[in-house]
């Protein structure tokens, strides 16, 4: 099969980037207008020192060129991921983050300033002026960084340096993107088959046991030659992330990264514990689908395919628009009318071809669409991707509608909360679909998709958890970062969480090269604790059609406006306990034992 080239997508399959620039020309017209800002911006130095009026016109002055500078970064970020072979937005995509990069330094002297006012008199700034006052909850986290601030100079250097201390980020993305090239693959009848990161997962669900094996290996084939450079890859990004961290004075990577989301780091603790004690329920769930499928050799890359008999179901783009739309009327009309807008005003781009960036992300900046990235392959977890992505979008929707832009973005540590809400609206609109048609077949495949995206979303991000912490310590702890290490601490935290219930192969160990998310900070947890704070909210909204208003009102469309663990707590869902994860966890063993019934009847 022949990888589909950009040039030969449909435009009306593909995001509608002429939203933010027309053309290209625009695009420079405006990045100019940037470059020719900067050397300006220095001009504003000491400006806030003069008082309230001071302060008020570097804000609006910083707002109105990040607003400029984000339109960039997002064009130029989207189209290299619609095709990264593509030489032209290759170049615009470094230019723009070197101007991005100077950008920021220049503005790098501003924290440090208002730091240097004290605190009493920044946040009397803000009674002085009324169009201070929206400011203030702003001021207040500022002032919660005070310890961790450096001198204006310090700042400006560190800023500087960013461009060149994510070079390992960039050597990373090109190794699993622009260069990647898998060997074809052979299913059992000798047929070969295309390899990419868009049909790895078609092929994983496959039936045709010899196709998994196949593409299984191949995969980890790649990841296996490049070991020792991706090995390299993370251990710089690591490094410069407890450069911050030391430099910053927080005491430790992680303590950092929580910090900066104002989350405590007991949570994610909590998590890990919580989800160490349930290990078990896991290892119930894969011995359950080894006896449904009846195999005495179970290998890791039997996981994928279903644990209900027949071809995996396929959809229509069309389809599966109908089907998300409907889904989420629980949470009421207006709702439902502003996601439409995802289809008619071309927010999507939907379908795999060479070059695009592997996955599905939602992204886009405060004046410009909530932008949605696919590879669309037609199967019920291209659905629940669809509708999982359209939540970010939804929540970057509502937020911007209601918040001015300082508070237009949210914390990272409730950005899936409202994606996997929706997946869990998904999942109990098909089962309900299928009972009432008394489709037991769809409705064991709806409990296969939830059982699995329980394990891949809960078990398997904590698992990540895991390994993101133990590498972090063990860099903190004067460790090296090595291919060896980094395979057998990865080998064996598979094996903790899969028990004896797998016969291992040993290229598993190379799957950590292959995962983005390690190259964030701290992110991956936060699927597993916004899996459960969604759960908690889709029960109230399926319960009560009020508290869909409130999950609305109190949720999507707070941003940044308080902090993420009160925005969760006025919805309804108090993250700061244990509580959500174990009735999550329980929710699952639940479900567990609602397939064995239905499917042994």
């Amino acid at each position: 099969m022949t990888e589909l080239l950009r040039k030969n997508q449909k435009v009306e399959n593909t995001w509608d980037l002429e939203s933010i620039f027309k053309t290209n020309d625009d695009f420079w017209n405006q990045f100019n207008e940037v470059e020719a800002f900067i050397p300006k911006i220095k001009n504003y130095k000491g400006k806030v020192l003069e008082g309230a009026k001071g302060l008020l016109e570097v804000f609006k002055v910083e707002g109105e060129s990040m607003l400029k500078v984000e339109q960039l970064s997002i064009y130029s970020s989207l189209k290299k991921d619609q095709d990264s072979t593509d030489p032209f937005y290759a170049e615009l995509y470094a230019k723009t983050r070197n101007l991005s990069s100077r950008f920021y330094a220049e503005w790098s002297f501003l924290k440090p300033e208002l730091l240097s006012i004290e605190e009493k008199v920044l946040l009397g700034y803000v009674e002085e002026l009324d169009e201070l006052a929206v400011y203030k909850f702003e001021l207040e986290k500022l002032n919660k960084k005070r310890l961790h601030t450096l001198d204006p100079e310090q700042e400006k250097i560190i800023s500087m340096a960013g461009e060149a201390l994510s070079a390992c980020d960039e050597t990373f993305a090109a190794l699993n993107n622009a260069d990647v090239s898998f060997d074809t693959v052979e299913d059992k009848d000798g047929n070969k088959h295309t390899l990419t990161h868009g049909t790895y997962g078609t092929h994983m669900e496959s039936t045709d046991r010899i196709l998994r094996k196949n593409t299984f290996h191949a995969l980890y084939d790649y990841f296996k030659k490049h070991n020792n450079t991706l090995a390299a890859t993370l251990g710089g990004n690591l490094k410069r992330k407890k450069y911050y961290a030391d430099v910053y004075k927080y005491s430790s990577t992680r303590n950092n990264a929580l910090s900066n989301n104002l989350i405590p780091e007991e949570v994610y603790d909590n998590l890990v514990s919580v989800v160490n004690k349930k290990i078990p329920a896991l290892q119930k769930y894969y011995e359950l689908h080894k006896k449904v499928k009846g195999f005495d050799d179970f290998r890791l890359y039997d996981r994928g395919v279903s644990m209900v008999e027949g071809e995996p179901i396929k959809f229509t783009f069309e389809e599966a628009r109908d089907i998300v739309l409907e889904a989420v009327k629980p949470l009421g009309e207006e709702y439902v009318n502003d996601m439409k807008k995802a289809f008619t005003e071309r927010w999507i781009d939907i379908y795999p071809n060479k070059g695009k960036r592997s996955g599905a992300y939602s992204w886009g900046g405060y004046t410009t669409k909530p932008f949605v990235l696919l590879n669309f392959d037609g199967t019920l977890n291209d659905v629940y991707t669809l509708i999982h992505e359209l939540g970010h979008s939804m929540h970057s929707f509502y937020t911007r509608k209601n918040q001015p832009y300082v508070y237009g973005s949210y914390s990272i540590f409730v950005a899936e909360v409202a994606s996997t809400c929706n997946e869990a609206l998904l999942t109990e609109y098909l089962y309900n679909k299928f009972e009432k048609e008394e489709n037991y077949n769809g409705m064991l495949r709806v409990l296969n998709q939830a059982l699995s995206g329980f394990v891949g979303t809960v078990y398997r991000q904590t698992q990540f958890a895991e390994f993101e912490h133990t590498i972090n310590q063990h860099l903190q702890n004067g460790g090296a970062i090595t291919a060896d290490y980094l395979n057998n601490e990865y080998f064996n935290l598979v094996k903790k969480y899969y028990g004896d219930v797998f016969t291992y192969d040993e290229d598993i160990k190379y799957e950590w090269s292959r995962v983005p998310h390690f190259y964030y900070n701290y992110y991956v947890y936060q699927y597993a604790t916004g899996y459960s704070a969604a759960q908690a909210l889709s029960k109230l909204i399926l319960k009560d059609s009020n508290n869909a208003k409130i999950y609305i009102d109190e949720f999507l469309s707070k941003g940044n406006s308080n902090y993420p663990i009160e925005v969760l707590k006025n919805a309804g869902v108090d993250m700061s306990k244990p509580e959500a994860i174990e009735l999550a966890l329980q929710d699952f063993e639940e479900k567990i034992e609602k397939f064995e019934k239905l499917y042994f009847k």
